[in-house]
């Protein structure tokens, strides 16, 4: 009876090796009884054959590891023979080399892309002239590349159109767009200068035809470029100078106005309103002077000094006894909450948090999470944590990030993250000068108050039109900071130099208005 079986499984093996079935029959010959047996000796002498011929096919065809398998199995069916010894070196030998190449493919691909990212194409472009010709991954590279190099091109040219017809709010934002497809390209940098120069010119003409707003709303346009220069700090000291005496010349402060103006002069000879402005105010002074030495001036509260400018309520006419102003006052130190609704006249609705963990859940709840999704969730179905400067987002079901399924995933910067069919956002990490996050809801996923992006806070935040902006506004000349004081709000506009009295307290349930930017903040009660 097990006489019959052994045959049987011999002849098995032998009908394997016969159809090419050299994987079965290694399995079926490779026992010790058949390797004891005579006939199933000579059957593995002969697979020992063909395993080497299937190797040596396999070698040639690049593909090492199975070659290997085969040898292995080679060797153990008929022992190491000088022949499967000297191909295993072989093998071995090539397919260190292939992945040497490989992994130094993938280094070059990655130097690239990097160079690339940080808008540096000519260099990416060089780093891939290295790569061989047959690389795919190379030539979509440059392929991507060459597209953007058109697409600038002809950027560029717009521009200079652009320049040539005066029109530079326009001129400027695309010459934005040409910087951030290649913000090296000698072009770009030529153009960005003669665009600088031109506004700056603009501007400096306009002061000296009078018209300020018009000038302002000129540098204003230029947004980030050319800060730094001497030429634009010059005219920004200019301004300054003339919203100063303007400040001064509301409160009262009529020989601060006139100073102001002085200074003006001096830095900028050619306009020849100031001298004539610095007149007028100097006459005003003495005038006001001398009527508050008159009969007039004897009904001024005795002993209440006037309120200086830069402390008085904008709603206060100037003169008015200190006691009787009611000066603005944010709310109390602590009393900040941790949920806000922001509605930003231009922008919308958005949904500020101020803790390090949020959570997300079912709208429809008793205990609705801190970003509540009217869709079929859990009360608390996930939770987005802040850890130093790094999100993570901790789901209690599986959630799909990046099109990869997970319960615990590090979020990185354009994460589209899928929780349920209507809970679906996109996570975002706007500005490198800020820890603070944003999702953004897709169109099918809804909050409360039409919420369509939540801010996860982080002590400040961006208001603009850019895509850098947390708080999206068209509305806004220029970028306005959102930062926490002292467990108070307060809204600022950006950029270097810009004096610290220039903020505003956002208080809780008041409207304000800054840089022609709308607001007001309102607290959201989590059993809401």
């Amino acid at each position: 009876m097990l006489g019959h079986l052994f045959n049987t499984r011999l002849r098995a093996a032998e009908d394997a090796l016969r159809q090419g079935r050299l994987d079965e029959a290694y399995r079926i010959a490779s026992a010790p009884d058949m390797r004891a047996n005579r006939h199933g000796a000579e059957l593995l002498a002969r697979l020992q054959e063909r395993l080497i011929e299937r190797a040596r096919e396999r070698f040639a065809a690049d593909r090492y590891t199975e070659a290997l398998v085969d040898l292995d199995r080679a060797e153990s069916a008929g022992g190491a023979s000088d022949r499967i010894v000297a191909l295993r070196r072989q093998v071995d030998t090539v397919a260190r080399e292939e992945a040497r190449q490989e992994h130094s493919r993938r280094d070059r691909l990655a130097q690239a892309r990097r160079r690339i990212e940080q808008g540096s194409l000519a260099a990416g472009g060089r780093i891939l002239d290295a790569a061989s010709a047959g690389d795919p991954d190379a030539a979509r590279m440059k392929q991507a590349i060459q597209s953007r190099d058109q697409e600038a091109s002809e950027t560029f040219a717009q521009v200079e159109g652009l320049i040539r017809g005066g029109q530079w709010i326009p001129a400027v934002e695309r010459l934005a767009k040409a910087k951030a497809l290649d913000p090296y390209d000698p072009a770009c940098l030529k153009l960005e200068a003669e665009l600088c120069s031109r506004v700056l010119g603009a501007v400096r003409q306009s002061i000296r035809e009078g018209r300020v707003g018009r000038a302002r709303d000129e540098l204003a346009c230029m947004g980030r470029m050319g800060e730094g220069s001497p030429a634009k700090r010059e005219i920004e000291e200019i301004l300054g100078l003339v919203k100063q005496a303007g400040q001064s010349m509301r409160g009262g402060e009529f020989d601060a106005a006139r100073q102001s103006v002085m200074r003006l002069g001096h830095l900028a000879p050619d306009v020849g309103w100031a001298s004539k402005a610095a007149k007028q105010l100097s006459a005003i002074d003495e005038m006001v002077t001398a009527l508050r030495a008159g009969p007039l001036g004897a009904f001024q509260h005795p002993g209440s000094p006037v309120v200086p400018a830069r402390d008085r309520d904008p709603m206060q006419p100037a003169g008015v006894p200190a006691e009787t102003v009611a000066l603005r006052k944010p709310h109390a130190a602590g009393a900040l909450p941790d949920r806000l609704l922001l509605l930003v006249d231009g922008g919308g609705s958005f949904l500020l948090l101020r803790n390090d963990r949020v959570s997300i859940g079912r709208a429809a709840s008793s205990r609705p999470a801190d970003v509540p999704i009217f869709s079929d969730l859990a009360d608390r179905h996930a939770d987005i944590a802040r850890v130093e400067d790094d999100y993570f987002l901790f789901s209690r079901q599986e959630a799909e990030v990046g099109g990869r399924r997970t319960r615990h995933q590090l979020l990185h910067d354009g994460d589209r993250v899928v929780l349920a069919p209507k809970a679906k956002f996109t996570f975002r990490l706007p500005s490198r000068k800020s820890s603070s996050a944003t999702i953004d809801l897709s169109d099918t996923s809804k909050l409360p108050n039409d919420v369509r992006r939540v801010v996860l806070f982080c002590g400040t935040a961006k208001i603009g039109p850019g895509s850098d902006a947390h708080i999206g506004c068209r509305m806004a000349r220029s970028p306005l900071v959102l930062f926490e004081r002292d467990g108070n709000l307060w809204v600022r506009p950006e950029g270097r130099g810009r004096a610290a009295s220039e903020a505003m307290p956002l208080e809780i349930g008041r409207s304000i208005e800054i840089d022609g930017v709308s607001m007001v903040a309102k607290g959201v009660k989590s059993e809401e």
